[in-house]
């Protein structure tokens, strides 16, 4: 007689029924259970960024948590199991909005003496890091809870150590997590040290300590801080374009790839198109003057271009056929290689060239008046005295100390510095700027303009060719229609760093504060009730959060680049004042972030990643003497042997890895291991799989794993095949049309398997990760995603025999 379905599996102790002719070389099926797929949780809307249409007929986003996606489960008691969720919908871009739980469940299995084959979710637990364990940016940086989220980790397994404590295995770093029984998380997350190199860390590609990864984490936090305070629109990343990752080796920061001396080479590739693209994020990168490389970051999808040359970018737009509807041209501080920066005649000139918009920068006057500059000095090169007098660098005088009369009065900004360009200064070029000054009675069109004056420009240059002077000349409509709509990108302009700079005043001492600033900026933008066509960038992410606080209505704009400070001299070239990635002085990181975690010039360059993408620790046993966890990476290490897996381990006591290693030999057609527990000091069980769904030739297996002593190959033999089990009683029927392994044999045929659970030396828990709504594993006829199947199943052997 078979034996009977262990009691606690069940709500009522069953009668066991015979066993048949083939069982024993198949593993029988003792009592399933399904969750549906469309099992939701209490909690904040998910998946926003699934998009908009239906996912395998399922409407998308969700009012609340998906209880989906099970990659790790340990008993509970009472029958129950807590059954942890992985990061969501499989990829760090698209997972910001679903919270990383562990639910507690109790399975009420059918078998073939009957039962609901149900399963109810009773509660669940919530990792969160209110105590900044986590030292990276997270989604919910700033709120007191911090809740985190699949964009901040790719949790994959679990285990609970004997002191009553849990621990997760992540696969974006890859991490291990220590947190309380509640979620709490107590240390900093582990990394994984590469014991082939020695120095270096076992990274994967999304490790927030490199900076590939890291805009995509800052800008979450961003968006998430945005949220919290009624902003629904995500933030717009704009780049250096050469901090873009384009694989163009003709395309780099200069001083990344010949440091001057105190800093060290690194990567320029940083900033994925694609990636930000899939997280929700626009990308306009600035400056962009050459028509070639135009034409490759529009074939690289950015969604505008931030130019010196507005007349040049509008032309390759037009001809790569971009939709200027949404594609935005942007003239850089109005044009400043067509005419001098800042100034009405650059804003003309970039209006004649129909920008999409005008990039400008604001600093304020002794009375607090918003002025376009770019510098917070009267600059010698682009300004001169009215009355004609010299004015040199010694003259130069910080804007901050003049009035906005005495700005406007005495000094003239037409300075011709942009050699090589067609920069001109010729009045007679901007009509609609002298127009302006004569009739607002400006000392000269080229004067500071305010940033009203600004609004009021635009509003003139409309008239102008609407209705005025300018009404019958060719392209007038063309003009005032574009005019009429054109947007307003102001960057507002400080530097947070507390050095000095070349005419030795402190940087924080040049400007007001960044909240000072916003409000006078923020507050011309709303008496005008340009909000919609108006948005605030800067370098310093400070002023950001102050702008979707006091202005959730306004968009913002992100700013990044990395022009360093070093000892400038003939050979190293002219320093730079440290926007925005460098910490300053022995500072571990940068001022400019709003305290968010910036890995300055840490990337591949010095550390590869070595760790396949998914390919993390998505198992994780825990030794029978409960001293050691046991994780194993998903997959083989990029460039290393690629039949085998290594399996390292950690001490509990010392919370730190061993030398130990073993690995995992793969099977000829498995790509990965979903999970694997030790049922004792020697043998556990493990899950090998290939990456087919619904295919009943599929290789899905239980694998017998040996552990000899380290530095060896664990050894390994079939313990189940996944794909054909014993259910001659029928437990897996009734199937709908068009299901696949239901009935006799029974079948797993789903891609991913990820929970293991021993119940005896001869009966285990198995569990699929549906992936919903994604996976289309058991219902391939009717196209609806996995439901969440919790299966028991006897071996046809014991472990260890």
């Amino acid at each position: 007689m078979r034996r009977m379905l262990h009691a606690a599996l069940i709500s009522t102790a069953l009668v066991a029924v015979p066993a048949t002719a083939g069982a024993a070389t198949s593993a029988q099926l003792e009592g399933r259970a399904v969750l549906p797929a469309a099992t939701f949780a209490d909690g904040p809307p998910s998946g926003a960024l699934l998009g908009s249409a239906p996912v395998n007929g399922v409407p998308v986003p969700f009012s609340g948590q998906p209880v989906q996606g099970f990659s790790g489960a340990i008993p509970a008691g009472d029958g129950r199991y807590w059954v942890m969720e992985d990061n969501g919908y499989g990829q760090i871009e698209n997972s910001a909005d679903f919270n990383l739980r562990v639910y507690l469940m109790k399975p009420s299995f059918e078998t073939a003496v009957g039962g609901p084959g149900t399963v109810k979710v009773q509660r669940f637990i919530e990792l969160h890091d209110p105590a900044h364990k986590v030292p990276f940016a997270i989604v919910h940086n700033w709120t007191s809870d911090r809740v985190l989220t699949g964009a901040d980790f790719d949790i994959e397994s679990i285990q609970r150590a004997p002191d009553g404590t849990l621990w997760f295995g992540d696969e974006f770093g890859p991490f291990l997590i220590h947190t309380d029984e509640t979620g709490k998380v107590l240390h900093a997350p582990y990394p994984l040290p590469d014991p082939d190199h020695p120095g270096q860390e076992l990274r994967a590609a999304q490790n927030p300590y490199s900076e590939e990864s890291s805009t995509l984490r800052v800008m979450n936090a961003l968006r998430g801080d945005a949220q919290a305070h009624g902003d629904a629109k995500a933030p717009i990343v704009s780049p250096d374009a050469n901090l873009l990752a384009d694989n163009d080796a003709t395309t780099f920061e200069p001083t990344r790839k010949t440091p001057p001396p105190g800093l060290k080479a690194a990567s320029s590739e940083l900033m994925s198109v694609s990636s930000l693209h899939a997280a929700g994020f626009k990308v306009v990168p600035y400056t962009v003057d050459d028509p070639v490389k135009m034409d490759k970051l529009i074939k690289l999808g950015v969604d505008g271009l931030i130019s010196d040359r507005p007349d040049l970018a509008h032309q390759v737009a037009v001809q790569d056929g971009v939709d200027l509807t949404t594609f935005d041209v942007e003239g850089h501080r109005g044009g400043r290689d067509l005419r001098p920066e800042n100034t009405l005649p650059a804003m003309e000139a970039g209006l004649d060239n129909l920008v999409t918009t005008l990039e400008t920068d604001n600093h304020l006057t002794k009375d607090g008046v918003p002025v376009l500059s770019h510098d917070p000095y009267v600059d010698t090169g682009k300004c001169r005295l009215a009355d004609g007098k010299p004015y040199t660098f010694g003259d130069e005088v910080l804007i901050k100390t003049l009035t906005l009369e005495q700005l406007q009065s005495k000094y003239i900004c037409d300075g011709i510095i942009r050699t090589g360009t067609p920069q001109s200064n010729d009045r007679k070029l901007s009509p609609v700027a002298v127009a302006f000054a004569k009739k607002q009675q400006l000392a000269d069109p080229y004067v500071d303009p305010t940033t009203q004056q600004l609004f009021d420009f635009v509003d003139f240059y409309v008239t102008y060719y609407k209705t005025g002077a300018g009404k019958d000349t060719p392209g007038a409509t063309e003009k005032w229609q574009n005019a009429e709509k054109v947007h307003f990108n102001i960057e507002t302009k400080l530097n947070p760093r507390s050095g000095r700079d070349y005419h030795n005043n402190v940087y924080t001492d040049r400007t007001p504060d960044h909240r000072t600033i916003e409000r006078a900026v923020t507050g011309v933008i709303e008496s005008n009730d340009m909000a919609a066509r108006s948005d605030i960038q800067s370098f310093d992410f400070d002023t950001l959060r102050d702008t979707y606080q006091d202005h959730p209505d306004l968009a913002t704009v992100a700013l990044w680049g990395d022009d360093p400070v070093f000892a400038g001299n003939a050979s190293t070239g002219e320093s730079g004042d440290g926007t925005n990635l460098q910490p300053e002085g022995k500072e571990s990181n940068t001022r400019w972030l709003a305290g968010l975690y910036w890995p300055y010039r840490h990337t591949a360059d010095e550390n590869p990643f070595r760790v396949q993408t998914s390919g993390g620790f998505e198992g994780m046993a825990i030794t029978a003497d409960g001293k050691d966890l046991r994780p194993m990476l998903e997959k083989p290490e990029a460039g290393a042997t690629q039949n085998r897996s290594p399996v390292f381990d950690f001490n509990l006591k010392t919370e730190g890895y061993t030398r130990a290693r073993w690995w995992y030999p793969y099977d000829p057609t498995g790509v990965s291991v979903g999970d694997y527990q030790l049922f004792d000091g020697k043998y556990g069980l493990a899950i090998e799989r290939d990456n087919s769904q619904g295919d009943l030739n599929g290789f899905k297996a239980l694998e017998q794993v040996k552990f000899g002593k380290p530095g060896t190959v664990l050894s390994k033999t079939e313990a189940a095949d996944l794909m054909h089990i014993d259910d001659r009683s029928g437990i897996s029927l009734p199937a709908l049309p068009g299901d696949v392994g239901l009935g006799h044999p029974f079948a797993f045929p789903f891609q991913t398997i990820e929970d293991v659970v021993f119940l005896d030396n001869r009966t285990v828990l198995v569990i699929n990760d549906n992936n919903f709504p994604f996976s289309i594993g058991r219902h391939p006829g009717s196209g609806k995603p996995d439901d969440d199947e919790f299966i028991v199943l006897e071996l046809p052997q014991a472990i260890g025999k």
